[in-house]
């Protein structure tokens, strides 16, 4: 799908497909997600240079992150995308000249869609292909900073349930998913500073490329603010995770000693219990009329001595 957005000189409108002949006037914006065959030999003709395939968006070496040719800046950026439970990165592909900005993607994100809303509704009002860009990184490290208290949010939930050896696959799945979008949000931020500096290096040479350079740093800034913070939940989810075994290693271990106990109360019985059960043909116990309660009497009194002597060390 492709949508094109331009300027009609009061507000910027929307086109979702194709134009018959040219781009509109004074388009600022080409969207494309999941383009077919059609729709991407269409924007290859917007270029000079081979438009990467929906393939190559997930490369990561630095050098087809970020280039620089005849069309302009083409640099791909890493978005976050949470649906339901699930988190993951998606990977944009950015072309942008002083005219148009072109992005391309292999599927929808939540960032984007509310981007567009905000295009929309008119709460953005871009001028120009460089602004659209900076408004959307700026949108999303502030998407990203929301995610960040979102975790922390969950990870204060989880913290009581940690402390419930009942709860703990419940607990442990839990830690898992926030410890895996950390690291969704960590990779964004990282992958965004990295694109930001490369962007910061090229946004022109005149007072308009130093008011891009301007709002980039202090982008930075805010980055540079929010990683301390995706390390801190690392190490919280790590001591969570360290608190809920621990509270289950507690709990099996009580269980545990309740059986050892029983085991150590019944084996002076069982010893006693053993020692009439021989079958000897002299033993003077056998021939008594109060053999048999005198024997379960020594079995009971020394069971009972021995819990006497467990409470006396307090091992009970």
């Amino acid at each position: 799908m492709i949508t094109i957005y331009y300027n009609d000189g009061e507000r910027l409108r929307t086109l979702e497909q194709l134009p018959e002949e040219k781009l509109p006037e004074h388009s600022l914006w080409i969207d494309a997600c999941q383009p077919d065959q059609n729709e991407h030999e269409w924007l290859q003709t917007l270029f000079n240079k081979e438009l990467p395939t929906l393939d190559d968006l997930d490369e990561i070496e630095s050098s087809s992150r970020f280039q620089i040719n005849s069309d302009g800046i083409r640099v791909t950026s890493l978005f976050p995308h949470r649906q339901k439970r699930e988190a993951k990165g998606i990977n944009v592909s950015f072309h942008l000249s002083e005219t148009l900005l072109v992005t391309l993607r292999t599927e929808e994100t939540g960032m984007l869609r509310l981007f567009r809303n905000h295009l929309r509704r008119q709460r953005l009002r871009p001028q120009s292909p460089w602004a659209i860009f900076l408004a959307l990184m700026e949108m999303k490290i502030d998407y990203l900073a929301d995610q960040i208290e979102d975790i922390y949010a969950t990870l204060e939930r989880i913290s009581d349930q940690a402390m419930t050896p009942d709860a703990l696959e419940d607990t442990l799945k839990d830690l898992l998913m926030q410890e895996g979008y950390n690291d969704t949000v960590r990779l964004s931020l990282l992958d965004t500073q990295r694109a930001l500096r490369n962007m910061m290096r090229h946004a022109g040479d005149q007072a308009q490329g130093q008011t891009r350079r301007d709002e980039i740093t202090n982008m930075l800034r805010d980055i540079d603010s929010l990683h301390p913070h995706t390390a801190f939940i690392f190490e919280k989810i790590k001591f969570l995770l360290d608190v809920a075994m621990g509270f289950t290693n507690m709990d099996q271990s009580r269980i545990i000693k309740i059986f050892s106990v029983a085991a150590v109360v019944f084996m002076p019985p069982t010893l006693i219990a053993s020692i009439y059960g021989m079958n000897f043909q002299f033993m003077p116990e056998l021939n008594l009329a109060l053999g048999y309660p005198m024997a379960l009497g020594m079995m009971c009194l020394s069971a009972l001595g021995t819990y006497s002597f467990f409470k006396w060390k307090r091992w009970l």
